[in-house]
């Protein structure tokens, strides 16, 4: 990701093709095409997106980000964090993450209860050294969101929690564009200055048709560490005033806990026990109201009526090898009618991966030269019609053959092919 899609230095390639060595203009747009595609797949796998913003810094926007998929996590939700707050990202370092442990799945080192819960994305993770400044421009900003979105195996996510760096600028904007049906938490602080920022928060959304779920004001008072008395730091009451005027829901108000403050600090935000922390505690109900209004329908991947089919091929040609073919040929047939072949490059071969995958697509039936026994069970398991032992012809042409009844198919060996699941 630290590269454009062919192999050029970002500083020089930004969206211009010209600038990449040995790259045409139609190969640049059939690169863009292809990822437009990968980026409209994983977003149906994502039920509700939330982009955390702010009108300015230092409003504590990361802390609520961070702590709020956290929390959704820990209530057992598939969530993802992507930090697109590219000139200053701190969700690795406040959770402690280093090295990850799988990037293309972003799974970092997470306490056994969180780890299939929680994935995380940063350009952290793909910065050598992460002291120096990321200086880019526009373009290659919007660029790497779409490849955080494109290219990381988010796989079925109940929320994408989106950190978003303050202000409308370039990040802010690009999200909006890339991610339809993005949904703005807005971060403030009681100050008259960071509620005016708000406002422009509110109008930017506004202006770009982005839905608000609502205000969140942070740093609202602070309980003495010595006899418990709640003090206010700024004042209080600013961001609820602020929905009331703007008629948008006030989410709630967070405490400034010096706890979370160290915590963070330190890469130790994980070990917080929420229990034992007022900012957390205040946290809940926030999530209780995102878990009500915003209710996890199921993912609808196949459309009543439609038949989706995949076929593995090599060369324009049905593949023998299934996971391991170069690519995948996808149909669509309505009312009888095969619509326009959809070339698809084979994700990397993993145990169980070419079976979810292919369910995430919404395929409906796979067409198969020779495949194991347990390959076939995983794609039946998924609700997949599987014909397995076809000639290796053209992928159209069986397609055609399956619905006209005419297709003839060879016996399966009771122990060929690859068993894994991808082969």
């Amino acid at each position: 990701m630290d590269k454009c899609p062919h192999g050029a230095d970002p500083k020089s390639c930004g969206e211009d093709p010209k600038a990449c060595e040995g790259c045409t203009p139609a190969h640049h747009a059939a690169e863009k095409d292809e990822q437009e595609k990968e980026l409209t797949r994983a977003l149906k796998q994502i039920r509700h997106k939330l982009v955390v913003m702010s009108g300015k810094g230092g409003v504590g926007k990361s802390s609520v980000a961070v702590s709020l998929a956290l929390a959704l996590a820990r209530r057992g939700k598939k969530v993802g964090l992507m930090d697109v707050d590219l000139h200053g990202p701190n969700v690795l370092r406040m959770l402690g993450l280093k090295q990850p442990v799988d990037l293309l799945h972003a799974q970092f080192a997470l306490p056994p209860e969180l780890f299939d819960n929680l994935k995380v994305i940063s350009v952290e993770a793909i910065m050598r050294d992460r002291e120096v400044a990321v200086i880019w421009r526009g373009p290659l900003k919007h660029q790497l969101i779409r490849q955080f979105l494109s290219e990381v195996q988010w796989g079925d996510l109940d929320y994408l929690v989106v950190d978003s760096p303050p202000g409308t600028g370039d990040e802010p904007m690009s999200v909006a564009q890339t991610i339809p049906g993005a949904l703005a938490v807005i971060v403030t602080t009681p100050q008259e200055i960071s509620l005016a920022d708000v406002r422009k928060s509110l109008d930017f959304c506004e202006k770009i048709n982005m839905k608000v779920v609502g205000i969140v004001e942070n740093m609202s008072g602070y309980a003495c560490p010595h006899c418990g008395k709640d003090l206010p730091l700024f004042k209080r009451g600013g961001g609820e005033r602020t929905a009331r005027d703007a008629k948008v829901p006030f989410l709630g108000a967070l405490p400034f806990d010096p706890s979370v403050v160290e915590a963070s600090d330190q890469g130790k935000l994980l070990e917080v026990k929420e229990d034992d922390s007022r900012f957390f505690q205040a946290l809940k109900p926030i999530v209780d109201y995102i878990l009500e209004t915003l209710p996890l329908t199921p993912l609808a991947t196949r459309e009543p009526g439609v038949l989706k089919f995949a076929l593995p091929v090599d060369n324009g040609k049905l593949s023998d090898k299934f996971g391991h073919a170069s690519h995948f040929a996808i149909f669509q047939v309505k009312d009888g009618a095969i619509g326009p072949k959809e070339i698809v490059p084979t994700p990397p071969h993993e145990p169980g991966g070419i079976p979810e995958w292919l369910d995430e697509m919404g395929i409906t039936h796979v067409i198969a030269g020779t495949l194991g026994e347990k390959a076939q069970g995983l794609l039946t398991h998924k609700g997949i019609e599987v014909i397995a032992g076809a000639p290796l012809e053209a992928p159209e042409t069986l397609v055609e053959q399956y619905l006209k009844k005419t297709l003839t198919t060879s016996p399966q060996p009771h122990s060929g092919g690859c068993q894994c699941g991808t082969a």
